[in-house]
């Protein structure tokens, strides 16, 4: 009898500890395995018509306004034929009055107003509530204001208080591709997760009003727009997703000179407004495929 007693209490630790290890090994085969990354769904700004810029009125504007050379509005028109923007692009109201009014209110409703809509129609056209989100990820080059803009989202929209929030500014053009590696990093770390990126440029902030023309270009390229993107690492969105997130290369030159002032923010004898340089960007992103 007390044989039998021995070969059950021995059998009931070897099965204790088969279990131990078959839960250790589906734990470690749980996170060795790789977290993919899905982005859900996007909503691009639409700005109402009532805020669209034909090419012939922008001239008009600024002729009217009578604050730049007839030389400097010529060099416009030109870039304007040659950069095939649509007659349908949009500017903030506050751009087209005369004279232009550029201050922190008008900055400030132009910028709620694109990420505002963006993120309450993904929101809604994916039938989330705000409270589902777990990361938000905003960016605006040149506006960053106190309370920052994902804090003003995460106002608006009532969010929870453990969200884990970030705001990216002065990151120029790359700020969207910055803010889906950032998203990325995180879902990987906090799997199953639901991230929100919203991407927007404040033109108020930067419409330069003089003669230099590598600042003109800005007033001649950029228009009012935002982008609210879904991201989610939890695998039961897979079938739903768009696309899955493979690479993300990031390759910063911000130790070359000529890099750091291809886009440059500055001021000049007259107004201020941001350098860009295009030959000397092309080539660093070029050269950044083969240098280390």
């Amino acid at each position: 009898m007390s044989e039998l007693t021995t070969l059950l209490s021995s059998s009931g630790f070897i099965f204790e500890i088969f279990a131990s290890l078959l839960v250790l090994h589906l734990i470690y085969q749980r996170f060795r395995r790789r977290v993919k990354v899905y982005l859900l769904d996007f909503t691009c700004y639409r700005a109402p018509d009532s805020n669209r810029l034909p090419m012939s009125t922008l001239l008009e504007t600024i002729y009217l306004a009578n604050q730049i050379d007839q030389e400097s509005i010529d060099f416009q028109a030109r870039v304007l034929e040659r950069s095939w923007l649509s007659n349908q692009t949009s500017i903030p109201p506050s751009l087209t009055e005369i004279p232009l009014k550029k201050s922190l209110t008008s900055v400030q409703t132009e910028t709620m107003t694109t990420l505002f809509t963006s993120v309450d129609n993904l929101l809604k056209k994916n039938t989330l509530s705000p409270r589902s989100i777990d990361i938000l990820i905003t960016n605006c080059s040149l506006h960053a204001p106190t309370p920052s803009l994902s804090a003003m989202v995460i106002n608006k929209f009532h969010m929870r208080s453990n969200i884990k929030s970030f705001n990216l500014s002065g990151m120029g053009c790359a700020a969207g591709i910055l803010s889906v590696s950032l998203a990325n990093d995180l879902l990987k770390v906090h799997r199953g997760s639901l991230a929100l990126i919203v991407s927007t440029e404040a033109l108020n902030t930067h419409w330069y009003i003089g003669k230099d023309r590598s600042m003109l270009l800005t007033s001649c390229l950029f228009r009012m727009g935002a982008a609210a993107v879904l991201m989610s690492s939890n695998d039961q969105d897979r079938e739903k997703a768009k696309y899955e997130l493979l690479h993300v290369v990031r390759t910063n030159k911000a130790k070359d000179d000529r890099a750091y002032r291809c886009v440059y923010q500055d001021i000049d004898s007259e107004s201020f407004g941001v350098t860009l340089r295009r030959a000397i960007a092309i080539r660093d992103a070029t050269s950044s495929l083969h240098d280390p």
